[in-house]
């Protein structure tokens, strides 16, 4: 049985409760996403929520394999030490990461390992995204939040080599990079890369990819308004190239009048 609820869910009780009516499931996948404005949960789902809410109901069970997101307000500021503490009496290889953002908001991501998923969802820059292990490289959809530190570059750089079939990366970050790419295109490859959101973006991640990588495969392009106009404005022949292929294109706000000139720089939209 796979049970798959990436979009936020706010009452997680119901799937547990279902989960516990299945005891003769042997073979399960739990790719779950809690959200914080849960009213029943109060901590991170670690080891002891498994251990107590779902393994004693299943005592046919021979596989668990699980991606477990929960995010909470006023987090309290819990060790990772402490996570990976819950998972002392369970046998199979795991591994988890921990955040707390400038909105006292936290998040706590478990995943049994080998990685079973192809999405990862508000990865920061403390995620372990790159490992010799190639844990994440079947991941074909990302999505990229931090408030506490700006994606650099050399960020990127490892994000194409650990995931190599990426199709659709999206971008929360407002924050101005620091470490300013200086070359007018860079190495950085994301060959199957066809979808890309930029609209919570400060202006730099969206010249770095439109204007300094080669996206040949990108058909889809959603991005603040403000900002495309400043890049159609610029008129780079990089981001030109990367525009001239996209099929489909969404702004964060109706285009009224600047109409004319972004449909010449995508054609095909």
């Amino acid at each position: 049985m796979t049970m798959t609820i990436y979009q936020n869910c706010s009452n997680y009780e119901p799937c547990i409760s279902l989960l516990q009516r299945m005891s003769n499931v042997e073979y399960l996948t739990l790719l779950l996403a809690i959200d914080e404005d849960s009213t029943t949960l109060n901590h991170f789902i670690d080891g002891f929520v498994l251990e107590k809410n779902i393994l004693p109901y299943m005592s046919h069970l021979r596989q668990f394999s699980f991606h477990i997101r929960s995010m909470l307000k006023n987090a309290s500021h819990i060790t990772i030490d402490q996570i990976r503490q819950s998972f002392l009496r369970q046998q199979q290889p795991f591994d988890c990461v921990l955040d707390h953002f400038n909105n006292n908001s936290g998040q706590c991501q478990i995943y049994s390992l080998p990685f079973i998923g192809t999405r990862l969802d508000f990865v920061s820059n403390r995620f372990p995204l790159f490992d010799i292990n190639k844990t994440f490289s079947n991941v074909t959809t990302l999505l990229l939040f931090d408030d506490v530190k700006p994606f650099e570059s050399i960020f990127f750089e490892h994000v194409a080599r650990a995931l190599p079939r990426l199709k659709t990366l999206e971008i929360i970050n407002q924050l101005e990079q620091r470490e300013k790419t200086t070359t007018m295109k860079t190495n950085i490859n994301f060959a199957h890369l066809a979808v890309l959101i930029l609209y919570d973006i400060h202006i730099d991640y969206a010249k770095q990819f439109l204007c300094q990588m080669d996206l040949s495969s990108l058909i889809e392009l959603a991005i603040n308004k403000d900002i495309l106009l400043t890049i159609v404005a610029q008129n780079h022949p990089q981001a030109r190239d990367n525009c001239s292929r996209v099929e489909t294109l969404l702004t964060s706000k109706q285009l009224d009048d600047s109409i004319d000139p972004i449909q010449n720089f995508f054609p095909l939209a």
